[in-house]
């Protein structure tokens, strides 16, 4: 007979952090390492929904993919991923591609509705804006690649993803953005991942 499945009880009464399956196996839900995070109804994703007029720099009058945390969001957001593709254009400047962070997005709407992973589960608090100004200007995180400029053979596009699994967490306030180094017109998508937990 093996031991008992699910959440252990400790000798005090109170759940233990790790679950166990029947074979004393440390249990990960059967799923990716995102599973728990998504039944729980707190992973949320969103991208650009066509090809995006990008500023170059930390411009405070942005244009790009702005996710926003409110200031009485009472939510902190853990971001996992990042997206970057130039699809089918041809960029119109040679530029870097990175994220960047700062406050000041009292002005930031919900121009762009996030998405819960978990079907039908509860609506984000992010205010995800395509072109927003912020009241203080950002700061460069971190640079992931460069697009070039030329002819794309056969029609196929370039991008990256960025796993950042939680090292970047956005406090109400404040937002993360894309960064390039010069501007580019009807270009880019990018996109984002990440998980709002409590303050």
């Amino acid at each position: 007979m093996y031991g008992k499945v699910g959440v252990q009880t400790l000798s005090n009464g109170s759940p233990g952090p790790l679950r166990i399956d029947q074979r004393g196996n440390l249990h990960d839900s059967g799923g990716g390492k995102y599973t728990e995070a998504t039944l729980a109804g707190r992973m949320f994703a969103v991208a650009n929904q066509a090809v995006v007029n990008v500023t170059v720099g930390m411009d405070v009058t942005y244009t790009g993919l702005a996710l926003c945390n409110p200031a009485a969001s009472g939510k902190n957001f853990i971001i996992h991923e990042f997206g970057a593709i130039n699809e089918i254009a041809v960029p119109t400047a040679a530029c870097t591609i990175g994220i960047m962070t700062g406050g000041g997005v009292s002005a930031a709407a919900k121009v762009i509705i996030a998405r819960n992973r978990l079907s039908g589960g509860p609506a984000s608090v992010a205010n995800v804006d395509s072109a927003v100004v912020f009241t203080e200007a950002p700061v460069l995180e971190q640079v992931f690649g460069v697009f070039h400029t030329g002819t794309i053979d056969g029609g196929l596009g370039s991008g990256f993803y960025v796993k950042l699994d939680g090292s970047l967490v956005i406090k109400p306030g404040y937002h993360v953005s894309p960064y390039a180094s010069a501007i580019n017109d009807a270009t880019f998508q990018f996109s984002f991942l990440w998980e709002e937990v409590d303050v």
